[in-house]
């Protein structure tokens, strides 16, 4: 249920995979026993005593031990701390943490013998993530768990049916472990396995499910590039995620059970210069269970990618989609993407628009109809300060087309579907679970048009622990219903407060209440508001085998 876009974000770092960009040979990393103060590690060490103003310094004159290079690594480390404390990210220069982890990993069985280094390890584990961008860390396997335990209630709803259910109060517990494994044994070969167990218990539902949720092997060209991770070629093979976008169309279904496929992947980045910031990937496969929760059929298609910038891009990309419960012969939904990213100072503006087409079959007639639909959205986003505390807002309309004859149950053929959505734009307690619409006591109102307006305010509580506190409104309007029935579906306003204890957990408290509108009366004869509130626990816990970039190339 819950699908706040600071929760998401939240979710989404606990459970991401990232690629290895590491190309370190280990003969740049060793460290004798006793340095000169030409030895990289000793030219790094003094650099940043200097620049910190750490207490301890390395000897002139003589050969320096490596116990005196940890000694003085140490005392680094506690000024970083510190200034991080005062200052922030924006304190500690990222060349800086890249000598930091460079050092860490070259000196870190000398290092874990000191207990002031494994009383701060935690801490400076925690700053640099900064330099670890998501698709290319430096490690060379790493083992661990991931997941979420949650528990909610709600009033007025059905939790497994998504069914407004006036009178009705239920609860229950959820969770989702996935316990993992990556490897990457070189530059150019990557294998991933990673297992599910999924379920939940409460209000007469019970439900366990174990599977493999990934599984795959990604090998790459040896063009690699070692600091941004691009290949000319790389082609993944096995279960895997699709995730694109904003998961407008295509998620991962981040708060549930996820979503996979059996497919294959290939992804083409050209190293020319004119090329550089072009992208393009070809995917192919079908859909996996149980995360596919009884959907059968295929997706395939193509996603482009153009990135001239950091904060912007323009984006195209076609899709094939035969998913169904109940497929029939020439079914399928064609849908064309256009979607661009921009930002301009403290304000980021995106913009995405989808043209579906293709066959759906028709019971009333035993044929298959036509599909011409279409949807999209454009969002605004804003970060600035106020009294030192970083503080953001959101505005949003979204909408998916309707048709008068799906509203009156004849034909849903002018109806947008994103079913495999991951986003917030569609509301955070899934009452509204796509654009295509919504059913409510046998009356169905197609396609929907969705106005939000969000803010939130982060405030720092110390070294590694966030605050964040989110309040978001949403204004939903079906696009097309029955005569005599509103198209007034309701308000829904979403408060969610995350307490980041560290980048692998994180606490995150919620209350929804969504204020039906006259179609639910018109609908059900009833006026009551759906209420939600949650409780959930986001962990990851692993056990990594760093690698470094060669000191020479960081030098």
């Amino acid at each position: 249920m819950p699908e706040n876009q600071e929760v998401k974000k939240t979710v989404a770092r606990a459970l991401q995979q990232p690629d290895d960009r590491s190309g370190a040979k280990d003969d740049d990393r060793q460290i004798p026993e006793q340095v000169t103060n030409e030895h990289w590690a000793y030219k790094q060490i003094a650099e940043l005593v200097e620049k910190y103003a750490a207490e301890k310094k390395l000897p002139e004159g003589r050969f320096c031990t490596k116990e005196e290079l940890v000694d003085c690594l140490i005392g680094v480390l506690a000024k970083v701390l510190e200034k991080y404390d005062k200052e922030g990210s924006q304190g500690i220069q990222l060349d800086d943490l890249e000598s930091i982890r460079t050092l860490q990993v070259s000196l870190e069985s000398k290092l874990e013998q000191h207990d002031a280094y494994r009383n701060m390890r935690w801490s400076i584990n925690q700053i640099l993530t900064l330099i670890e961008p998501s698709e290319a860390p430096f490690y060379r396997y790493k083992v661990g768990v991931n997941g979420f335990l949650r528990g909610e209630g709600v009033r007025n709803f059905r939790l497994p049916d998504a069914n407004y259910t006036p009178g009705d109060s239920e609860g229950r517990f959820l969770y989702r472990v996935k316990p993992y494994v990556y490897w990457h044994p070189n530059n150019y070969l990557d294998i991933h396995f990673e297992g599910q167990g999924y379920g939940y218990v409460g209000g007469n539902q019970h439900l366990d499910e174990y599977s493999l949720y990934q599984g795959f092997v990604e090998a790459k060209s040896p063009d690699k590039d070692l600091y941004t991770g691009r290949s000319w070629v790389a082609l993944k093979a096995g279960r895997q995620e699709f995730v694109y976008g904003s998961s407008f169309i295509l998620g991962a279904d981040t708060f549930f059970n996820g979503l996979t496929f059996d497919a294959v992947r290939l992804r083409v980045q050209p190293q020319w210069s004119i090329l550089k910031n072009i992208s393009l990937d070809l995917l192919a496969g079908r859909y996996a269970p149980p995360s596919s929760e009884g959907i059968k059929g295929n997706l395939a298609g193509g996603y482009l990618t153009y990135a001239p910038a950091e904060d912007s891009a323009i984006e195209a990309y076609f899709f094939r989609d035969t998913g169904s419960e109940d497929h029939h012969e020439g079914e399928r939904l064609d849908i064309y993407g256009f979607r661009s990213t921009s930002a301009i100072g403290i304000f980021g503006l995106e913009y995405e628009a989808v043209y579906e087409t293709g066959r759906l079959f028709n019971p009333n007639t035993g044929a298959n109809d036509n599909i011409n639909a279409y949807g999209g959205h454009v969002d605004l986003t804003g970060e600035f300060k106020v009294r030192n505390f970083d503080t953001q807002i959101f505005m949003s309309v979204a909408l998916g087309s309707g048709d008068k004859d799906a509203a009156n149950g004849i034909s849903s053929a002018g109806e947008f579907r994103n079913p495999n959505n991951d986003t917030s734009l569609v509301g955070d307690m899934s009452v509204v679970g796509d654009l295509s619409g919504i059913d409510v006591g046998g009356h169905h109102a197609s396609g929907m048009q969705v106005y939000t307006l969000g803010w939130g305010i982060d405030i720092p509580v110390g070294v590694k622990r966030n605050l964040n506190f989110t309040a978001t409104g949403r204004k939903f309007v079906a696009d097309s219903v029955e005569d005599g029935i509103s198209r007034d579906i309701g308000l829904e306003t979403d408060f969610t407060l995350t307490y980041t204890m560290n980048k692998d957990l994180s606490l995150i408290l919620g209350y929804d209440r969504f204020f039906t509108g006259q179609f639910f009366r018109d609908a059900s004869g009833s006026d009551k508001d759906i209420d939600y509130g949650y409780a959930m626990l986001v962990f990851n816990y692993d056990r990594t085998k760093r690698i470094q970039k060669s000191p020479k190339a960081i030098r």
